[in-house]
């Protein structure tokens, strides 16, 4: 009965509540595809560092006195337990020479399957007895091709490759810098182990693998740091989150437009009404049955509305992954009913909370005043 009176005030009174329908459905829409947007925006950064997510980085302890790691601290760390692959790594700053130009570029000694595993090859090959490997950056700023010669420190190499250019990393950046092997590093340099980029066997056991290798390392003094490139991700995964709910808060104001909407139209609705609830009352009709009408009607208004936008927001998601990242994979995923989820109870409860004043100001008319209204 409730439901059917609910319906029969809505029809009265059509396009007011199209328009609350509309406002409504607008503030869900933009609630949810902001936040199918956001969860996109945070997957498609995360997907850059998923191959370095296993990775620690072993460096000296440049305030306890030390410069560079020794190679039995390096041959430690592959015998630990849970450990996949240890790379260890020289590197220097050291003046190279081509084709006129001159500057002082990082360098570092690695052995070649190390290279290989790490780094994709844009032009040539990774070959580094004998020869070099420099990265995309510094090849097109020198001008420097595959079997171009280039001076380190005095030494003539010649270029056997030239390195896909990586992007950000948080390891070693190959871009602007010349790879050597370990026995050509140390023809130019006296350079150490400066690092050593550790892989343990899955996600879960890094901080198993930090705790073995500070315990190995640090047993009388604090003689490496050990960094695992799993707090990043952690970091960025914290920073997305706070942008994404900062952006659903700035879409949720127009829900709160829309619940402004319903409370005019349900107050308009009370005070043009005003006779018909007298009658109501005056023939036995409780508060609450009053109430719950009244109720009612914003229940409708807000479940269609919620409904249609929840459904709208998958097609806004979409288009703003196009538009802006390129990519809409990230769509499709769990998070997106996460999101419509919550898009649809917000625009339900604001719905809700919207038609509470005006329901109970109806249901506290008295008949007798309610009779006389003009």
């Amino acid at each position: 009965m409730y439901l059917e009176l609910a319906k029969r005030n809505l029809e009265r009174a059509k396009v007011r509540s199209l328009l609350a329908v509309v406002g409504i459905l607008i503030g869900v829409m933009a609630v949810s595809a902001i936040g199918i947007f956001g969860e996109s925006l945070k997957a498609t950064v995360l997907e850059n560092f998923e191959d370095v997510a296993n990775e620690l980085i072993v460096s000296p302890n440049y305030q306890e006195g030390y410069k560079y790691l020794e190679k039995k601290d390096v041959e430690r760390i592959e015998k630990l337990p849970h450990v996949d692959s240890a790379i260890p790594i020289k590197s220097d700053s050291l003046l190279v020479e081509a084709k006129k130009k001159k500057a002082y570029l990082p360098i570092y000694g690695m052995e070649e399957e190390d290279v290989e595993e790490m780094f994709d090859v844009e032009k040539g090959v990774i070959r580094l007895k004998g020869s070099c490997v420099v990265g995309k950056r510094l090849a097109d700023f020198a001008d420097i091709r595959v079997n171009s010669k280039i001076t380190i420190n005095g030494r003539e190499f010649r270029v056997a490759g030239i390195l896909e250019d990586t992007g950000a990393r948080f390891d070693i950046n190959p871009n602007t810098a010349i790879l050597l092997s370990p026995d050509d590093f140390s023809k130019v340099s006296d350079a150490g182990y400066t690092m050593v980029i550790v892989r343990a066997d899955s996600l879960d056991l890094v901080d198993n693998v930090k705790k073995e290798i500070e315990d190995k390392l640090n047993s009388r003094e604090e003689k490496v740091i050990v960094f695992d490139l799993k707090i990043i991700l952690e970091r960025i995964n914290e920073a997305f989150s706070q942008i994404n709910t900062f952006l659903m808060a700035i879409a949720s104001i127009s829900l709160l437009v829309a619940g402004v909407s319903i409370l005019n139209i349900m107050l308009m609705s009370t005070i043009e009404r005003t006779k018909e609830i007298g009658v109501m009352r005056a023939i036995g009709a409780y508060r609450t049955t009053i109430l719950k009408i009244f109720l009612f009607e914003a229940v409708i208004l807000g479940l269609i509305g919620s409904i249609i936008g929840s459904v709208l927001s998958i097609a806004g998601g979409y288009a703003i992954d196009y538009l802006i990242l390129q990519n809409v994979k990230y769509v499709f995923q769990p998070a997106t009913l996460i999101y419509i989820f919550l898009g649809f109870s917000v625009g339900l409860a604001t719905s809700v909370v919207s038609g509470l004043y005006p329901a109970w100001r109806a249901s506290r008319l008295e008949p007798i005043e309610a009779l006389r209204f003009e």
